[in-house]
């Protein structure tokens, strides 16, 4: 989980416009059990948490958001980050994990494979009051996993750069 303190607004473009964003965060965190941010943590700031999804099974997945303010979840075709497609969004907020507020919160259902890695991003962005960032899914099969348990995920690495033998 990474953090951009000091950021006004209520839109995940507020985040993403911040000259700050992405290389410049404010500070960042290891979450280790969920994937989901602390709830009433703090105001104007942008959070973005990000790692790898490792599908269980092979099958169709339904994935949701649940934020206060807005925000915005994305999911790679694969583990490159190049490949990312927005698959669900929040513009506005609800409770913390309430993942049927707005029917833009939740995915259409998309096909994964056992084993693969897919790089996933929640982006969220609050403005003042409460706030609250988690990611849910449905497993093939009707399971449903509400937050996102940290067994399912590898933290977010940057690729180390390629060596060359001498």
């Amino acid at each position: 989980r990474e953090w951009w303190s000091g950021i006004s607004g209520t839109t995940v473009a507020a985040l993403t416009g911040s000259p700050a964003y992405p290389d410049s965060p404010t500070g960042s965190a290891l979450m280790t059990t969920l994937f989901e941010a602390p709830v009433n943590w703090a105001d104007n700031f942008g959070t973005r948490m990000h790692g790898f999804f490792i599908a269980p099974v092979t099958g169709a997945y339904t994935f949701y958001i649940a934020s206060d303010d807005s925000s915005e979840l994305w999911l790679s075709t694969d583990a490159n980050p190049a490949n990312i497609v927005k698959i669900a969004y929040l513009n506005g907020w609800t409770s913390s994990r309430n993942w049927t507020a707005q029917t833009s919160q939740k995915s259409a259902p998309i096909n994964l494979v056992a084993g693969s890695r897919y790089y996933i991003r929640a982006l969220q962005k609050e403005g003042g009051g409460g706030d609250n960032l988690a990611v849910g899914v449905d497993l093939p099969g009707g399971f449903s996993e509400r937050p996102i348990p940290a067994h399912r995920l590898d933290p977010w690495t940057v690729p180390a750069a390629p060596t060359t033998l001498a």
